[in-house]
């Protein structure tokens, strides 16, 4: 089995309020994740939470919750079974985008489906304060076969990880400002 990882971005916000918050709206949600067990680590525009391990599904109702009880904005960074990345990004619990690197990994999607997978840029761009073109290219739908290419093709020159690997979301969250950090 891969890797599950689940990462709340929680913009303008502190650490022991979105604890709070998560406790508080912990019981009314499904499934048996420990908000206790959760890596917090703030920064000067807001707090990344590393949910515990391995959790599968269910984030995104999570980070929905919470977008809404905190009213502000809040980004489900995720990596799916080692295999992928994508998002999910509410404001005040409305769903304002969402991106999935590899909308055909469970069978050829719609491609409806593939354009609102395909994540919005000038979004993310504005809710971050980031410049448009610092983040666009991680956005990228990959093809079925990526991991059979013999060449690797990175997003932007300096970046840790190419298109292929689940671990391009590091080099994104960095740019976004909320790098990935594990204190494991």
């Amino acid at each position: 089995m891969g890797e599950f990882i689940n990462v709340l971005i929680v913009r303008d916000n502190n650490g022991e309020k979105i604890r709070k918050t998560l406790k508080k709206i912990g019981s009314g949600l499904e499934g048996s994740l420990s908000f206790e067990d959760c890596q917090y680590i703030e920064y000067n525009r807001g707090v990344n939470v590393l949910l515990e391990d391995n959790m599968e599904f269910g984030c995104e109702k999570i980070a929905k919750t919470l977008s809404k009880e905190l009213s502000c904005p809040v980004m489900l960074c995720y990596i799916f079974d080692g295999d992928f990345w994508g998002y999910f990004f509410y404001n005040k619990g409305e769903d304002l985008d969402w991106f999935m690197s590899m909308p055909d990994y469970f069978g050829e999607a719609p491609e409806e489906e593939r354009q609102m997978a395909a994540g919005d840029s000038k979004i993310i761009a504005d809710f971050f304060y980031v410049e448009e073109g610092k983040i666009e290219n991680y956005l990228q739908i990959w093809p079925m076969d990526i991991w059979d290419r013999e060449e690797d093709t990175y997003a932007y020159e300096g970046d840790e990880y190419p298109a292929g690997q689940c671990w391009q979301i590091v080099d994104f969250m960095r740019a976004i400002g909320f790098p990935y950090e594990s204190k494991e």
